[in-house]
């Protein structure tokens, strides 16, 4: 016999509690939404993580049988969320016998980098079956037949559930720094071929003497930059992309600014090195602005105009080779 939303509920909360604590998780509390409240969710899960830092959960319970589930309903629950007083790690749209349609990926992209916490959708094409399958007398319940008829292994399924639990863990981690550029000093060489540090220095020849002391610091400004664009791979990558469109735009600026070299002889590398900056200067302004970013403007800015120098043959004359 099928059973009501309301009945969904009410066997999500135990069955979580009983999953996160055998994926090794300390829980602090499992609580279901009082009925008629608008907080965009019907159950939360607090607990501790692997690090022992304070996680929550918070799960939004769609037991439709028969109906279309529709994406706009789900982000409204979103907006509920966000505009409550919680605190969100993640949220999570439950939804075992009924996929999502209508979903505007687009703006439901905006909305996470805005509300900073990950959103999931748990439905029949993400296999939540296995989910299920964990409790035998749930499963029953839930999907109104005796027992999964898929081979099925219960360890494996546990880690498959932990690791997306600790993904969506990391990129709330991620989306809580998505609008701040923090690019550290480090030891480590960025992984790249020793030319492009042989190319910068042929650049630096043109406006500097061999014993200048700036030249080790603009060597460590650009690897510092590279290692933080890499690390950004991992962590947020559609930062990543971004900052690597805004240093592909300005290779053409920078490109575009060689050719003064051949329509004016008194043009000179100091002035190229000066007028590539304020360029770089000016759009990095946009830069941020159109993203809402935050955060080590001045390291983001010499970082990649040292990069190009390093990656790009820009004709920077009188640099050691022309």
């Amino acid at each position: 016999m099928a059973i009501t939303g309301s009945d969904f509920e009410k066997l999500v909360k135990p069955f979580f509690k009983n999953i996160f604590e055998e994926m090794g998780f300390l829980i602090l509390q499992v609580r279901k939404q009082d009925s008629g409240d608008q907080n965009g969710f019907d159950i939360s899960v607090l607990f501790l993580d692997d690090d022992e830092q304070e996680r929550e959960f918070f799960i939004e319970c769609k037991y439709y049988t028969t109906a279309k589930l529709d994406w706009a309903d789900i982000f409204n629950k979103q907006l509920q969320l966000e505009a409550s007083s919680h605190n969100p790690t993640a949220f999570i749209a439950l939804s075992p016998l009924r996929d999502l349609s209508n979903i505007d990926h687009n703006i439901q992209s905006k909305v996470i980098r805005q509300f900073k916490y990950p959103v999931d959708f748990w439905t029949p094409d993400k296999e939540i079956e296995k989910l299920f399958a964990l409790d035998t007398e749930v499963y029953k319940k839930v999907f109104d037949k005796p027992t999964y008829e898929i081979p099925f292994d219960r360890e494996t399924e546990i880690k498959r559930i932990k690791a997306i639990i600790n993904n969506l863990i990391q990129k709330k981690e991620a989306l809580r720094f998505a609008d701040i550029i923090s690019i550290q000093d480090t030891d480590i060489a960025p992984d790249e071929t020793p030319s492009l540090k042989t190319t910068l220095d042929e650049k630096l020849n043109s406006i500097l003497s061999e014993d200048d002391e700036h030249r080790i610091r603009y060597h460590r400004i650009r690897a510092n930059y590279k290692v933080y664009v890499d690390s950004l791979n991992d962590l947020n990558p559609s930062l990543r992309t971004n900052i690597l469109n805004w240093e592909s735009n300005l290779r053409l600026k920078a490109d575009r600014l060689t050719n003064n070299f051949n329509i004016d002889t008194t043009y000179t590398p100091h002035r190229f090195f000066h007028d590539f900056f304020n360029e770089a200067e000016k759009e990095i302004l946009t830069f941020y602005k159109d993203f809402e970013l935050k955060g080590d403007k001045e390291k983001l800015l010499q970082g990649v105009v040292f990069e190009l120098a390093a990656q790009c043959p820009l004709d920077w004359r009188k640099n050691g080779t022309v």
